[in-house]
């Protein structure tokens, strides 16, 4: 009797030895279940990266070197890093932009069809269409700029002169009581002096540019400051007028992205 009770004991010592094998492969088995077994990995972007190598920088320290040492190298490092993303989207932002349509090299402008207008406030105007007006060769430009954000259109001339004339579509209305742009007409309490009246003829370039037939009328009008007003009157009978500010050399970039930069892409 006392030999059976005793091979019942070894027996349940095998068993509960052999539950116990069981139930550790069970919780292994159970924690790589819970692991990603299909071989592949979330992908990696370039933040993510910039934050793995942040972190195992951060842990190494230099021998000697202090905690605010090794957080001041870091802090110089995350600098380096900003400055690489700010210039990366630099790059992006002058990136050539196509733009259909007939096109022309305003040979001696200070800007040309396909160009971004930057100004020292920050806004921008992408020149994607345009009048080019001329005499017996091109003497003002007018282009269009529909992604500045708001209806936008940019009065050139050629060099030396490098001003631009930033300006918004006004109703014409406002300053036209005649059919005739006047010598001198007052918009919001400002005084403008027409300097020029020319009749000219007009070559739609690029995309977005008015119909104004094949030949207008143009004066610009300049105040005592730097405000200035444009009247287009057109030979379809139409009447444009915009008004803006006259932007010097020194307050405006002009980025390249017109047909030659597309070529060198």
């Amino acid at each position: 009797m006392s030999l059976i009770v005793a091979g019942l004991i070894v027996a349940g010592a095998s068993g509960a030895a052999i539950v116990g094998r069981w139930l550790a492969k069970r919780r292994a088995g159970g924690v790589a279940a819970d692991a990603p077994n299909d071989g592949a990995s979330a992908p990696e972007t370039a933040e993510t990266k910039d934050e793995k190598d942040a972190a195992k920088e951060t842990d190494a320290i230099a021998p000697g070197e202090s905690a605010a040492d090794a957080e001041e190298r870091e802090r110089a490092k995350d600098d380096e890093r900003q400055r690489a993303r700010d210039k990366e989207r630099e790059k992006e932002k002058k990136r050539a932009r196509k733009v259909e349509g007939p096109s022309a090299h305003l040979e001696g402008f200070p800007c040309q069809l396909g160009d971004v207008i930057l100004r020292i406030t920050g806004e921008e105007a992408w020149l994607a269409g345009g009048l080019v007006l001329s005499e017996e060769v091109p003497v003002a430009a007018l282009f269009v700029a529909p992604d500045a954000g708001h209806d936008c259109a940019i009065y050139v001339r050629p060099k030396p002169r490098e001003a631009v004339y930033w300006l918004e579509p006004l109703d014409p209305g406002a300053v036209l009581v005649g059919g005739e742009p006047p010598s001198s007409v007052e918009h919001g309490g400002i005084r403008f002096d027409r300097a020029r009246r020319l009749p000219l003829r007009p070559k739609r370039i690029g995309v977005g540019a008015p119909d104004v037939g094949d030949a207008l009328v143009l004066a610009e009008y300049h105040s005592a400051g730097a405000e200035r007003l444009l009247v287009v009157k057109a030979s379809t009978g139409t009447t444009r007028a915009y008004r803006g500010l006259e932007l010097e050399g020194s307050t405006y970039e002009v980025i390249a992205s017109g047909k030659s930069t597309l070529d060198d892409v």
